[in-house]
């Protein structure tokens, strides 16, 4: 599998809603870290308790893919959260075709002025 298509895979999960599928997409050793939140999940237990929280907050929501680079194992995703048009950017690595680290940066609201 090709990196392109393990990110592919990964936001298509996502998008379909299917918890099992984004699971799949995981490396067994993963981090995912929602950064503005401070949460953050290691290992599959908790990115299964993690994944199941954030579908369940935002029940079919889906992401619309902006840019991606991907140089190596390092990539980045810019993506539109639909239907309420969240900006925000997934930077992370891969590890065997899957996806190690996932770190979300979104728009958390206005800057202090």
């Amino acid at each position: 599998m090709t990196e392109t298509t393990a990110i592919e895979r990964y936001f298509a999960a996502w998008n379909a809603g299917d918890a099992d599928a984004i699971m799949a997409a995981l490396d067994t050793d993963v981090v995912l870290e929602d950064v503005p939140s401070g949460h953050v999940a290691r290992g599959p237990r908790e990115a299964r308790a993690f994944v199941a929280g954030a579908l369940e907050k935002a029940p079919g929501a889906s992401y619309d893919v902006v840019s991606s680079h991907i140089s190596g194992d390092a990539f980045v995703v810019e993506w539109i959260m639909q239907p309420i048009g969240l900006r925000g950017a997934s930077v992370g690595s891969l590890r065997g075709g899957r996806i190690g680290t996932n770190r979300d940066y979104w728009n958390a609201g206005p800057a202090p002025a």
